[in-house]
């Protein structure tokens, strides 16, 4: 019986301190992989090119705030970072496509090419921040 007792006393002990030295390390990650899952469901989920360029806006900001503890999260900032800067270039272009362009072909594809590079780029760098926090990021909006 104090076998048993001892045993259990010593898992409860190990579970117990299971994750309490990093705690506070990953309350930054975590912060920052949150932005950018949120980030990626904006891009998926919204349609109103206006709406996303403020909600993702918002994200970036968060982004810029985040600080992170470890050289992989602060890999994943820096792409986050990058690729939401580019995405917001991208909903931009397409932003100048549908409101200033009609009749105007020259500017018309000027707009469409800048948004599909920067919606490309875009999506590279955040699959990229996913990668280095260990989450794999599909297709975003056809990129």
């Amino acid at each position: 019986m104090r076998h048993w007792t001892a045993l259990w006393l010593v898992s409860l002990a190990v579970a117990g301190g299971c994750g309490s030295s990093t705690s506070g390390v990953g309350t930054a990650d975590a912060s920052i992989r949150h932005d950018l899952l949120t980030g990626i469901a904006q891009i998926r989920a919204t349609h109103d090119r206006k709406k996303l360029h403020a909600e993702l806006a918002a994200v970036l900001a968060s982004l810029h705030r985040d600080r992170a503890s470890t050289p992989s999260a602060r890999r994943a900032r820096e792409l986050a970072i990058q690729g939401l800067e580019a995405t917001l270039r991208g909903v931009r272009s397409e932003l100048d496509f549908s409101e200033n362009d009609s009749g105007e072909v020259a500017a018309a594809t000027r707009d469409a090419m800048r948004a599909d590079r920067f919606l490309r780029l875009g999506a590279d760098r955040l699959r990229a921040a996913g990668r280095a926090l260990g989450i794999q990021i599909g297709i975003l909006n056809g990129f």
